[in-house]
């Protein structure tokens, strides 16, 4: 796959392959696959600024500098860069038709970087003294350095599947571990004094254990009702260790033990009408970077987030006619999000809110007249509350711009990127035997990028538009060549679909940082695919 990008200096170059074989008999199976992929990409993950939307909506920050003579230029190699491979093996024996056993091993290896050009950087921030250069000490300079990533995750997997008349149970686990490593090395320095090519300033690593075991099973309570139980134990070990690429050691140790619940009924009439109800507890732990942002203050250190889920459905359908309706409450504790506040090391971190939770109903529905034509159509309509969140924030004295480090109350809000409507409609005809057009809408409400509620941090909503052209042509000794062509945002429609930002206040007056993500106008593809 190879793209100039939507946004400046955003190209991509991205490779991949894979392959598997297997080996069948009646009660075995052995089945080994290889992936493997390579990716190139410029850097764009800075956004544009709010005010240059109307002005520049490519503008990409990236790798912008000015060169000795005032000239803005851009360093060619701020690119991100990736390789990954992935070797699973599995094995199933079947002891009897109704009992089988899965298992599995596997391993992903990658390895990769990003490369960055920095201008007037502190020796101090990378560990350095100041540096000689003639008679002169250097305490800045301009440098280019790669941040690397070196991992590898591997383990195994099983289950063992009984399959009755009217009861099936399965039992199962797995094994995991992640193992990572990140480090940075400066490759160019203008001033280099006696640092030699390639010098590492800090290296850190993250290992991750976790063993899972769950048994589930559902029975036939009546001809048209049956009840599942799904129960879960999970073990997770985390151990971070080293400095990180500001100096500051990350070492620290943790461990979690979760046992996640599930239980329900599902209903069939047999005629087309079915229903279920489900209950289930989640945990989820905190990632590596929210530790990583929190190491030094153990006031803030995350804590895991509990999620209650009630979930209920129906479904309804006609030979012409489909329709489903979702119904779900999932009530939060300690929902990690972003809140403002700063650990006492002066890093913004993500931070637990007691009470949250996201309630909603989804709809949807297919509809055939003939042959010829059909229509489908989905909607999610929904409320997603963070229950008396306080803000944190910086208020700047516009007397002698002090700074000083507040909060404040703002009741109930709406959690961040949770748009309350998302709707899509498609209407597909088959003019053709072997020819297919479809048309597409999607629909995004509107969004706020923070948890403040505040109408100048909001993405705003937008409908987007994409035609596709499906048709097949049939070869002797069945061969057969299918021709696509998509185009996307087929009315040239130009909007943001992510952002990111914050609040300070000066003076007590509030004021707005964002940037945003633009996304491309129209834009063609075309393919053809070869079968035999």
């Amino acid at each position: 796959i190879g793209s100039e990008g939507y946004i400046d200096h955003s190209a991509s170059d991205i490779k991949s392959v894979m392959a598997t074989g297997s080996w069948v008999t009646s009660s075995d199976r052995l089945r080994f696959n290889i992936l493997s992929g390579n990716e190139r990409t410029g850097i764009s993950w800075w956004g544009v600024p709010q005010e240059l939307l109307a002005v520049n909506r490519r503008n990409n920050p990236a790798g912008e500098y000015i060169d000795a003579n005032g000239i803005y230029r851009y360093y060619n190699d701020e690119t991100d860069n990736y390789s990954q491979n992935h070797y699973h093996l599995f094995y199933t024996h079947r002891f009897t038709p109704r009992l089988h056993l899965n298992t599995g091993l596997h391993l992903t290896g990658g390895t990769g970087y990003y490369e960055e050009q920095k201008s007037d950087r502190e020796t101090v921030e990378y560990g350095l003294e100041p540096i000689m250069s003639g008679s002169d000490i250097i305490t800045e300079t301009d440098l280019v350095q790669r941040k690397w990533m070196d991992n590898k995750f591997y383990g195994a997997v099983w289950s063992l599947v009984q399959q009755g008349h009217n009861i099936e149970w399965t039992a199962g686990g797995g094994l995991n571990r992640y193992d990572g490593y990140h480090y940075g090395r400066i490759i160019w320095m203008e001033y280099p004094g006696i640092i030699t090519p390639d010098y590492e300033w800090y290296r850190n690593r993250g290992l991750k254990d976790e063993i899972n075991l769950y048994g589930k099973m559902s029975a036939n309570i009546t001809g048209s009702l049956t009840g599942f139980i799904d129960l879960q134990f999970r073990y997770i070990g985390y151990r971070l260790s080293g400095p990180d690429d500001d100096m500051r050691d990350l070492t620290q140790h943790h461990r979690y033990r979760f046992f996640n619940p599930k239980a329900g009924l599902f209903w069939s009439s047999g005629k087309g009408s079915d229903a279920f109800l489900s209950v289930s507890v989640v945990h989820r732990e905190p990632a590596r970077s929210n530790f990583k942002d929190a190491a030094g203050d153990a006031s803030v250190m995350p804590k895991p987030e509990r999620l209650t889920d009630l979930e209920g459905g129906y479904s309804f359908r006609l030979a012409k006619l489909n329709l489903n309706m979702n119904i779900y409450l999932m009530q939060y504790r300690d929902q990690l999000v972003p809140t403002g506040k700063i650990s006492n090391t002066g890093y913004p971190v993500m931070t637990n809110v007691p009470q949250s939770y996201r309630a909603g109903i989804e709809l949807s529905g297919s509809y055939r007249p003939s042959p010829v034509a059909a229509f489908k159509l989905n909607m999610t309509l929904s409320r997603n509350t963070i229950n008396n969140f306080r803000n944190y924030y910086y208020d700047y004295s516009t007397s002698d711009w002090s700074v000083e480090y507040r909060w404040s109350e703002l009741g109930n809000v709406d959690i961040a990127y949770s748009p309350r409507i998302i709707g899509s409609a498609e209407i597909e005809i088959n003019p053709l035997r072997h020819l297919s057009l479809n048309l597409s809408g999607k629909y995004v409400g509107k969004q706020y990028f923070d948890n403040t509620k505040s109408a100048e941090r909001t993405i705003d909503r937008y409908f987007v538009s994409n035609m596709s052209v499906n048709y097949k042509v049939y070869l002797m000794k069945k061969r057969e060549i299918d021709l696509r062509l998509l185009v996307s945002n087929l009315f040239n429609t130009m909007y943001e679909n992510n952002a990111y930002g914050g609040m300070w206040t000066e003076g007590g007056v509030e004021k707005t940082w964002a940037y945003f993500f633009p996304q491309a106008g129209i834009h063609y593809m075309l393919g053809a695919s070869l079968a035999f």
